[in-house]
């Protein structure tokens, strides 16, 4: 069965299955216990034959029912104990997956679905393995405990009941295998309308900027009709599954009875053995009526764990070496040639060297791989072939996590998290004084804002949405700061923001760029005036190099942009000039 497999991710879970159902196998034999005293009083109040002690018999009803109540509870909290480890691992394996995949997880899963995974795939496999797989194999060990206890008081009983009680579960994996593709399309059809759902949410103001909101109910009303249809599938398939098992269980549990009324009857047996045949069938049949009311955990839980080991088990595609990461080395990118997961390629015989101490710029029109090179180089996308060399490593012969620790790449869009301005720094560095955030938040031209509200505690919304777009991307360089890696790469980190924002983070990268390996890209090229060295690409090739008075006097495609961007600005100026003059008139 699938979840075999599945255990590995789960830390404890089997252990705990295994103490659950011995825990079920005392409360059973402590029913049979009950059982046994309950049919000799029957037997004497009937017959007027004591089979046993009237004391004796009393004292195991008491002590049988206790146990019964004691068991009950043991097995509700190692089921509570299954539950919990299975969402606590589960999902810690899906994180440790995510992270060492990188952004190479998004070829295999949208966000949204690993969101989904996460959430409602880890809730079934809750139910799914505290609920149903604890029941399903107790269901087998206790048909044969109540086989071995029913087999001296009858043989033609005790083997008709061995033969229809496990009909049950074997019906449900025939079911189960069945039904594999329709509960895939469920699940499938389900993702879709969640995903389609946020996407239309976090697209909102975009939907009613082009008035196409209705549209887009349109469709999430036929895609949730679709999801409708196929969720009554599953549920017809249900209950019709579960009322072929309810036969199954009262066909079963009739024939057992029938078969021991005529041994009576034939004189084979008294009203105390009728009587005890009668109580342990119950038995036999109440654990697999339990194990039908779980089919449905079952179906979806099956699915699930399919889904899951899928992700769990693809490839990283990531082989680890043992080096270190070497201080204040360059990094050399050799004949690098990089495509993406659909053939396209995006990098073709780069050959670069980005130098410690200096601020090495990437530049070119859009589109031309820049952002793709700093991925490579960060060690976000993976590259082929042996072409990135960190000091005298190759990048797949260093230790795992040496890259993440040493090369920190800003975004346009570097993430701000909810909390405060303190728990955000504290990411770069957790054992940072209050001091040193303060020193850095200074640097950024940000302590005079935070320090008017609530300083280091000031509240921050996820995002960022509570401050400015230059705020956010300062406060993310401050984070950035305090890491102290030794590789800084500015992927547009000034983009989008207002002017005093941008030059106070182009001072600061100017600065950084004294001491660290300083890789700077950025559309706008008068940012990278004072570069060391520009590398200038088009339709991912490296086409130009040299630092800007090099690259200006070469007249090659570096001066053409410059000049196109001048001459840009000096248009915007004009008009802006002009707004103002007709203004003040």
């Amino acid at each position: 069965m699938i979840e075999k497999s599945l255990f590995e991710f789960c830390g404890k879970t089997k252990k705990y299955i295994v103490q659950a159902v011995l825990i079920n196998c005392i409360k059973l034999m402590a029913n049979i216990a009950f059982s046994i005293a309950f049919a000799s009083l029957m037997a004497y109040f009937i017959t007027g034959d004591l089979i046993y002690d009237f004391k004796l018999v009393s004292l195991v009803i008491l002590v049988s029912l206790l146990f019964r109540q004691l068991c009950t509870r043991l097995a509700a909290r190692k089921n509570h104990m299954v539950v919990h480890e299975v969402k606590h691992s589960l999902r810690r394996a899906i994180y440790e997956k995510v992270l060492s995949m990188g952004t190479l997880y998004q070829e295999k899963l949208t966000t949204q679905e690993i969101v989904h995974l996460g959430v409602e795939g880890v809730e079934q496999l809750e139910s799914y393995f505290g609920l149903y797989l604890t029941q399903f194999y107790y269901s087998f060990v206790s048909t044969f405990i109540l086989f071995l206890v029913m087999l001296p008081i009858n043989i033609k009983v005790a083997l008709v009941m061995l033969v229809l009680s496990p009909m049950i579960p074997l019906f449900l994996l025939l079911i189960l295998k069945i039904v594999k593709n329709v509960q895939k399309r469920y699940w499938s059809k389900y993702a879709d309308v969640g995903n389609l759902f946020l996407d239309s949410l976090q697209g909102l103001t975009t939907l009613k900027v082009f008035k196409a909101d209705e549209h887009r109910a349109s469709e999430l009303d036929e895609m949730a009709e679709g999801f409708r249809k196929q969720t009554m599938k599953v549920l017809s398939m249900q209950l019709n599954s579960i009322m072929i098992i309810d036969w199954m269980a009262y066909g079963g549990a009739a024939a057992g009875i029938i078969v021991a009324l005529n041994e009576y009857a034939a004189g084979n047996m008294g009203v105390y053995e009728v009587t005890l045949i009668m109580l342990l069938i119950a038995d036999f049949f109440v654990p697999m009526r339990l194990l039908t009311s779980y089919f449905h955990i079952a179906m979806t839980g099956v699915t699930a764990s399919e889904n899951m080991l899928d992700f769990l088990n693809s490839p990283s595609d990531i082989v680890y070496g043992h080096d270190e990461y070497e201080e204040n080395t360059p990094i050399r990118v050799k004949n690098m040639t990089y495509a993406y997961g659909d053939g396209t390629i995006a990098l073709r015989d780069i050959d670069m060297v980005f130098e410690p101490g200096k601020m090495t710029a990437l530049v070119g029109p859009s589109g031309c791989g820049k952002s793709t090179l700093a991925s490579v180089i960060a060690g976000e996308y993976l590259q082929p072939q042996k072409a990135v060399y960190y000091g005298n490593s190759e990048a797949y012969s260093l230790a795992k996590g040496q890259i993440n620790k040493n090369i920190i790449r800003i975004t346009h869009d570097g993430h701000v998290f909810a909390g405060t301005v303190r728990s955000n720094l504290l990411l770069g560095d957790e054992n940072v004084t209050e001091e040193r955030m303060i020193e850095v938040l200074e640097q950024v031209s940000l302590w005079d804002i935070f320090s008017k509200m609530d300083g280091l505690d000031t509240q921050v919304l996820s995002q960022g949405k509570n401050l400015s777009g230059g705020q956010a991307q300062r406060l993310s360089l401050a984070r950035a700061l305090l890491y102290d890696a030794q590789v800084y790469i500015f992927d547009e980190a000034t983009s989008s923001i207002d002017i005093e924002s941008e030059n106070i983070i182009i001072d600061i990268i100017e600065k950084i760029s004294a001491y660290k390996t300083v890789i700077y890209i950025s559309h706008r090229l008068q940012s990278v005036v004072n570069s060391d060295k520009i590398y200038v690409m088009e339709d991912g090739r490296l086409v130009e190099e040299g630092n800007h008075k090099e690259l200006m006097e070469n007249k090659g495609l570096y001066e053409h942009l410059f000049s196109q961007q001048e001459e840009l600005e000096r248009y915007r100026n004009h008009k802006l000039s002009n707004r103002g003059g007709v203004s003040n008139e």
